[in-house]
């Protein structure tokens, strides 16, 4: 008796290694996708650290500006001169209540209230000649000022002048600004013929907030009204930052130059004309103001500059340091996931292994250039730190691709793609205006190339 034995055939040997028709070598690559997200969360502390260090250093720089600005002279702010009386204000009497509910005046009316009578000018004309310079304390900087402000205007006594008792023979033109301590000498103010030479300060004319000059008028007699009284003045001044002229008169012609290549117009009112080149800056402004009037008030400041417009100068650095940092910053988290989406597609297309510890220290050198970036930058500037941080980062990793790799070509590929996010990364942070769309483009062509690039990797296998 024969026994037969069925041979059953083996089956045919799964093909080794990576099939180009799958395209997925190393696992699943959604499992690899898994360990990219993972790692780009276990990257983002560290990156938060350093965007808590870019505040703190720059909460640092505020101080520094804030200790400057003590010591040299605080941003400044102008009130031109005003026609200011002494006056007393009398308030109406309140009713008591008396016997039987009714309501009883007081014998003893209130006492007065000192207040001061202010007329703004009818017409002014300021010209501004400002000298910038850069102050340092350390490695911190702050942007300070000489300058030198000429007015000439009229101030005309109104028809119809507010009620109150007016002391016209204190009456006198003062001039209000945040900070006088560069004027050393009195300056004397020209009222047509006459000469007026600054008195010291009575205490009736102080300004909340700001410092006053008074040139005493010395009138026998209330003033017609009508009366026009012209005056020329110029004043020195030291500042931080910006000035702001406060234009309380009826009409204000204003003329500012500087030989500063990055001014920045703010108030209420912009220039009419200006011309920036690329070492100074000429502005004009002309300006309407019909609230401009008489005023009786207890803070005459506050009361006039309450209707003032606003002509503002903000001396701006050409490129600010910590701000540019800080919106570096936030776009060095596209390069982190850049960076580690660029080492996934080295493993399902180019059939290389490559370890997650190895991942995790490409991922490092990338986290680092922010904080390069910001400590290059406050002795170098943002522009030469950009170079220099993105540079290194660059050359570090892709070293270190080729010696993880073992393919040139995977590196310099790599490099390449880091050194364009970072020239991109620059390119946006110029754009200013157009950042935006720069950017929303850019990640659109992006996810383009991703979607072509990776078309025929089977995810689920």
């Amino acid at each position: 008796m024969s026994a037969t034995t069925d041979v059953i055939p083996d089956p045919a040997p799964r093909p080794s290694g990576l099939s180009p028709e799958r395209l997925a070598p190393l696992g699943r690559p959604a499992l690899r996708l898994l360990l990219l997200v993972v790692l780009f969360a276990a990257l983002l502390p560290p990156q938060c650290m350093i965007a808590d260090l870019i505040d703190e250093r720059e909460a640092r720089q505020r101080d520094v500006w804030a200790e400057i600005a003590t010591a040299w002279g605080r941003p400044q702010s102008v009130l031109p001169p005003t026609l200011a009386v002494p006056t007393q204000i009398r308030g109406e009497p309140v009713p008591m209540i008396g016997p039987g509910g009714m309501p009883v005046l007081p014998a003893v009316p209130p006492p007065p209230t000192p207040a001061v009578l202010a007329i703004p000018p009818a017409t002014l004309e300021a010209r501004l000649r400002m000298e910038p310079e850069t102050r340092q304390r350390g490695i911190f900087a702050a942007v300070v000022y000489r300058a030198r402000i000429e007015l000439t205007g009229t101030l005309s006594v109104p028809a119809e002048i507010p009620a109150g008792e007016h002391d016209w023979r204190e009456a006198a033109i003062v001039l209000a600004a945040t900070d006088l301590r560069a004027t050393a000498a009195e300056p004397v103010l020209e009222s047509g013929d006459r000469r007026l030479t600054a008195a010291g300060a009575s205490g009736w004319e102080s300004c909340r907030g700001m410092e006053t000059i008074r040139w005493p008028l010395r009138l026998g007699a209330p003033p017609a009204p009508g009366t026009t009284v012209p005056f020329s003045v110029a004043i020195d001044l030291r500042g931080t930052s910006s000035f702001r002229l406060l234009a309380a008169a009826r009409r204000t012609a204003f003329e500012a130059s500087a030989p500063w290549a990055t001014p920045s117009f703010a108030g209420t009112d912009l220039p009419a004309r200006s011309e920036i080149t690329d070492d100074a800056f000429r502005a004009e402004w002309l300006a309407g103001n019909r609230q401009a009037g008489a005023r009786v008030s207890t803070d005459w400041c506050e009361a006039l500059g309450r209707t003032a417009g606003v002509q503002e100068i903000n001396l701006l650095e050409a490129v600010p340091t910590y701000r540019m940092v800080n919106r570096a910053a936030k776009y060095a988290v596209l390069i982190v996931a850049l960076a580690l989406l660029t080492y996934t597609l080295f493993e399902l297309l180019a059939r290389v292994a490559i370890h997650p510890v190895q991942y995790a220290l490409v991922g490092l050198s990338v986290v680092l250039f922010p904080l390069l970036l910001l400590a290059l930058g406050e002795p170098l500037g943002f522009s030469a730190a950009f170079a220099i941080a993105a540079a290194m980062v660059t050359a570090q990793s892709g070293a270190y691709t080729a010696m993880t790799t073992r393919r040139w070509g995977l590196a310099a590929l790599f490099a390449g793609v880091l050194a364009g996010m970072f020239a991109f990364v620059h390119t946006v942070l110029r754009l200013e205006s157009y950042s935006l769309l720069a950017g929303a483009v850019a990640l659109f062509a992006g996810l383009s190339v991703l979607m072509v690039v990776t078309r025929r990797v089977r995810w689920g296998a």
